[in-house]
């Protein structure tokens, strides 16, 4: 079957451009990242994704719920873009028989689909260069029925049953140290392309 096109592509690739630009207008965001009353912030230092107190600073619920400290690295680069707002995180967990219980995922909310397409694209490109140990998605998640916006969820897709929670927190690493720079690059192709 041959899918025709959108009929309106040059509106279309304006819309991706502009949506494009605005990843450079928004982020990556100035310091500090997790809050403005952060205790940690040094402004010489600057913010960074390892400060013990991210975990609280980034949760909205501090006391209660602090992020899990192996996800908060991820949480706050994904913060950190400028244009995803990060809502719910889980660093993973085994049951007690230490099989692989809960995997790692970020919930985060995106105003953007050609932003989060980016998103997705740089998870490809970060696999692409064979330092995960399964494939990374970005996918619609569940929202509560009185909630109107729309969650996102970046998360391992298990090609692989046998896979370990060691290796799947160690994708999280890998993830976060490279997905800045991944996704401005992903973002210039998806600008160069529709121009």
């Amino acid at each position: 079957m041959y899918i025709k096109p959108s009929a309106d592509i040059p509106k279309k690739r304006t819309k991706v451009i502009d949506e494009v630009n605005e990843v450079y207008r928004k982020g990556p965001l100035s310091e500090p990242i997790c809050s403005n009353k952060c205790r940690s912030y040094n402004s010489i230092v600057g913010c960074d994704r390892q400060c013990s107190s991210a975990p609280a600073e980034l949760s909205s619920e501090p006391e209660t719920y602090p992020i899990d400290k192996l996800v908060a690295p991820l949480v706050f680069e994904i913060k950190k873009l400028g244009i995803f707002e990060p809502c719910w995180s889980c660093e993973g967990h085994n049951d007690g028989s230490g099989k692989l219980w809960k995997i790692p995922r970020v919930w985060f909310y995106s105003d953007s689909v050609v932003h989060v397409r980016a998103l997705a694209t740089t998870l490809s490109y970060i696999h692409a260069m064979r330092t995960l140990n399964t494939t990374w998605v970005v996918e619609i998640a569940h929202s509560d029925n009185d909630n109107p916006d729309t969650t996102f969820s970046l998360h391992p897709k298990l090609d692989d049953p046998e896979i370990s929670l060691e290796q799947l927190q160690s994708d999280m690493k890998v993830i976060y140290k490279n997905i800045a720079v991944e996704f401005r690059l992903t973002c210039e192709r998806l600008k160069t392309n529709a121009g």
